[in-house]
């Protein structure tokens, strides 16, 4: 029985290796560096076919990119024959490491032969001109970018920098301006040539802050720019509990937010109504709930106040009001609760639909 599944096993192989018609030398082919504005390049798959019976290339595709472009000997390959594909690359408009897998199709005693090849590489973006590189413009200031967005805990202080670009055609100053109580200057590049570049360097701290979920602050600068003499930098962050410093005891018996529902959609209905709805939630947790915070995402989305400490077990309702006077078409507010959940700080509540306006 051994011998025969044996026999059995070495037939199967046999009829495999036969199937394979084409011998690529290689089947995969590394470009190394190219330069994004150096044109296209090209490499060749070198094969035989090690068949007894004539084969004909039907196709080579790729669906990895539209930069990929093939040519191959479109009469038929006898037995031992040899041939090209010839693969072009276009690295215009791109960038990055690339790995792009292509399939050629072939006619194998009158059926269809799939066979896998890849082309990898890395592009060299073209250089940047110092206007590419700061896109964003305020007066004769360029930055690279106004925000920086974080998410962080209580806890944490986060320093970081704004780089800017003066193309302006005269010597542009620079100096702080009023800033909150969670955000400090450690540097300022006081003055700056034409086509200088410059820096601020600042730290946001999120407990100085003394808020939850999404926050924003301004950085203010002030310079002698004939446009625009102050200019503006937004911080932005997310800040929720420090839940990796809880203990794993902490965690175990950690509170958990629940909603039965999350959303309310009201439908189809005349702008100008009020739409309420109680959504209900609920600690599944084993400690109790604290609800730092409740936000809503517009001033005509309200909600009854909210217990901020929610025992095991217990479910508490939350309504929320949206006034549509004035709006049209559709509509999704939202509610944020941020809570001492450390697998779902923020749960957030939808009321949606869209309104249309009744005219007498």
């Amino acid at each position: 029985m051994k011998k025969l599944f044996f026999l059995a096993v070495i037939f199967c192989l046999s009829n495999v290796l036969f199937a394979q018609g084409l011998k690529f030398v290689e089947t995969s082919y590394e470009f190394y560096h190219i330069q994004e504005m150096g044109g296209t390049v090209e490499c060749q798959f070198l094969f035989t076919n090690i068949s007894s019976n004539d084969i004909i290339i039907k196709s080579v595709k790729s669906s990895a990119c539209p930069c990929l472009s093939f040519t191959w000997k479109q009469d038929q390959i006898a037995p031992n024959g040899k041939g090209t594909i010839t693969v072009s690359v276009d690295p215009r408009n791109r960038k990055g490491m690339f790995a792009y897998p292509l399939t050629v199709v072939v006619l194998e005693n009158q059926k269809e032969v799939s066979y896998e090849l890849m082309v990898k590489g890395y592009i060299v973006p073209k250089p940047q001109t110092k206007d590419e590189e700061y896109s964003m413009m305020e007066g004769h200031l360029r930055y690279i970018v106004n925000q920086k967005k974080y998410l962080m805990h209580r806890e944490q202080v986060i320093t970081d920098t704004f780089k800017f670009y003066n193309v302006w055609d005269s010597v542009m100053t620079f100096e702080s301006g009023a800033l909150p109580p969670s955000m400090k200057v450690l540097y300022i590049t006081p003055s700056l040539k034409p086509k200088g570049e410059g820096i601020v360097v600042f730290t946001f701290d999120a407990k100085a802050k003394n808020d939850w979920g999404f926050v924003m602050d301004k950085l203010m600068v002030k310079t002698n720019d004939s446009e625009r003499p102050e200019k503006t930098f937004y911080i932005i962050a997310e800040i929720y509990d420090n839940f990796k410093a809880w203990t794993p005891e902490q965690i175990k018996n950690a509170p958990h937010i629940f909603a039965e529902k999350t959303e309310y959609n009201f439908g189809r209905d005349t702008t100008g109504k009020i739409f309420t709805y109680t959504f209900i939630i609920k600690n599944t947790g084993k400690s109790k709930l604290l609800i730092h915070k409740v936000k809503t995402t517009c001033g005509c989305t309200t909600l009854q106040q909210v217990k901020t400490e929610i025992e095991p077990g217990e479910s508490v309702p939350v309504q929320v009001d949206f006034r549509s006077g004035g709006k049209s078409g559709h509509q999704e507010r939202n509610v944020d609760i941020i809570s001492n959940d450390p697998d779902q700080p923020k749960l957030s509540l939808f009321i949606k639909g869209d309104l249309i306006e009744v005219h007498p």
